[in-house]
């Protein structure tokens, strides 16, 4: 899972998830993930299947935070779900994953690793 200082994302259209693992601190969240939110765009105009989103992280900053909710609001409408996986030992980012989970009509699961 720790893919220190960097952040790993992987859309695999055959099996309908999108993975998102590691470290999410760039400066620019924004930038980042603007190609990430035009993969699931154009997932969407060619596959009428369900996304999930798939979150495996050990840290993220607030302005990739902003940046998940927009990712998330995507899947809103029964268009997807997404699964929170997070280290058993780690509250916090248990505790981020319920943050997110509020603040959109997604359905979450929670997996401790």
């Amino acid at each position: 899972m720790e893919h220190f200082g960097q952040t790993l994302i992987n859309l695999d259209t055959q099996n309908n998830v999108l993975s998102i693992s590691g470290i999410s601190m760039m400066e620019d969240a924004i930038d980042f993930y603007k190609d990430v939110k035009d993969q699931i765009d154009n997932y969407f105009k060619t596959k009428h299947q369900l996304l999930t989103l798939v979150f495996e992280l050990s840290y993220f900053n607030s302005s990739s935070a902003k940046q998940f909710i927009q990712l998330l609001s995507k899947l809103e409408g029964g268009k997807g779900k997404a699964i929170w996986k997070y280290p058993k030992d780690h509250i916090i980012m248990y505790d981020r994953g319920r943050e997110l989970e509020i603040l959109v009509d997604v359905p979450f699961e929670f997996k401790g690793i």
